[in-house]
């Protein structure tokens, strides 16, 4: 009887000791140095002091392509040709003629010039999936990715004069003034019938008659973006987007790629007031550091693919500043809601997936997504030091039976 009392209080301390002391997973775990700090895919790092050895992962850059994340730039001699946009660049005054991007019909020339009024290109960096024609501190930055996105910041100079002359049937087809939206008031939509997309700034457009030459005298950004034409998005969540994107819900957008050693990223910024920088990205983990201001609420949109972390895992877990945060099963409710508490919605669409991540006013700080792994946890040093006392406590329950004997 006494063997079977002992047993049975081994049992419950080792049961007792594994559920009132919880294994943590490790909030800062030791990972290459590829997988932490800025990226070259990032629009403000310099790319020159990228850390030797990041642009290298060429097996995750092209796992960006082959799943319409991203893509990679090869510039020269006045031409840059990526997997999603192509141009012709003038590098004595960084006038761009023949922007196009790949669409479903084929490659099409959306605007035949983009020219500049006292814009003189110090420098031209390319690196992934991003080019930047820089002069001092104003600088034009081109995305390959699907939305061909196009992106001037003017930070040196009062403004810089742009015209955008239209190719082709694309046409200005609408424009009107965001008065909600501290980044983008002033907002056009383009088509040619078959492409889409939208161009917004802080300042006033002029637009011809035909709607084909548009002028803009920008002081702070200017926002060329395309509604995506690949085989895998959600058509009608790309075009919710669009609109979101344009009455300045959208703070970023961040795409991921990321293997065990490592990844890479692109961050497109709508906000002038939000600051975000991807501080970690690996295999079942990222992490995001949101500063500056969020006067009404920010949405961040993340796209990955289910290599990089599968976001329908039921151990997936999303943490702000360490607090766990819900998960939300309409995503449409993070975009038109105005929760008062931070939370996320997964949209699943096999390989690609995505996910946004609304921060409610006032809400700043570190953003943790993660796939959490029992088994790896417990080989941390947190975890081997719950295993010694689980352990432990054994033992002293072993010795109470021995002496009762």
């Amino acid at each position: 009887m006494r063997k079977v009392c002992a047993s049975i209080l081994i049992v419950i301390l080792l049961l007792l000791s594994v559920s009132i002391i919880p294994i943590p997973v490790s909030a800062d775990p030791s990972l290459p140095d590829v997988a932490q700090g800025e990226n070259p895919w990032s629009e403000d790092v310099k790319l020159k002091d990228v850390p030797p050895g990041l642009s290298k992962k060429q097996d995750v850059s092209q796992a960006g392509v082959n799943l319409s994340l991203k893509g990679k730039i090869n510039y020269s001699y006045g031409h840059g040709q990526g997997d999603f946009v192509f141009f012709d660049l003038n590098e004595e005054n960084g006038n761009i003629t023949d922007y196009g991007l790949n669409t479903s019909q084929g490659e099409e020339v959306m605007f035949s010039n983009i020219t500049f009024d006292e814009f003189l290109p110090e420098e031209i960096e390319t690196l992934g999936s991003i080019a930047r024609i820089i002069d001092g501190q104003n600088i034009a930055v081109i995305h390959d990715n699907p939305t061909g996105m196009f992106h001037l910041f003017v930070k040196e100079k009062e403004s810089v004069n742009v015209t955008l002359v239209l190719a082709g049937n694309m046409t200005v087809v609408d424009q009107w003034e965001s008065p909600g939206s501290e980044n983008m008031t002033y907002q056009l939509n383009i088509s040619d019938g078959v492409s889409k997309g939208m161009i917004a700034s802080n300042d006033p457009f002029q637009v011809d008659d035909a709607g084909k030459v548009i002028t803009c005298e920008v002081t702070e950004q200017l926002i060329i973006r395309f509604l995506p034409q690949v085989a895998h998005t959600y058509q009608w969540m790309e075009m919710l987007l669009m609109q979101v994107i344009q009455e300045g819900v959208v703070a970023a957008e961040i795409t991921l790629v990321a293997d065990e050693e490592g990844g890479a990223y692109d961050v497109v910024s709508y906000s002038q007031e939000m600051q975000l920088q991807v501080l970690q990205v690996i295999r079942d983990r990222f992490q995001l550091d949101a500063q500056g201001q969020n006067g009404n609420g920010a949405l961040l949109v993340v796209h990955t693919d289910k290599a990089t972390m599968d976001m329908s895992h039921e151990r997936l877990r999303v943490q702000v500043n360490a607090h766990h945060i819900e998960m939300v099963a309409n995503p449409l409710e993070l975009i038109y809601g105005q929760s008062d508490t931070a939370c996320y919605s997964v949209l699943d669409d096999g390989e690609v997936q995505q996910m946004l991540i609304f921060l409610p006013a006032t809400v700043l700080g570190t953003i943790t997504v993660e796939v959490t792994d029992v088994l790896a946890d417990l080989f941390t040093p947190m975890g081997m030091t719950m295993v010694l006392c689980a352990v432990g406590l054994v033992a002293l329950a072993g010795v109470v039976a021995f002496r009762r004997r």
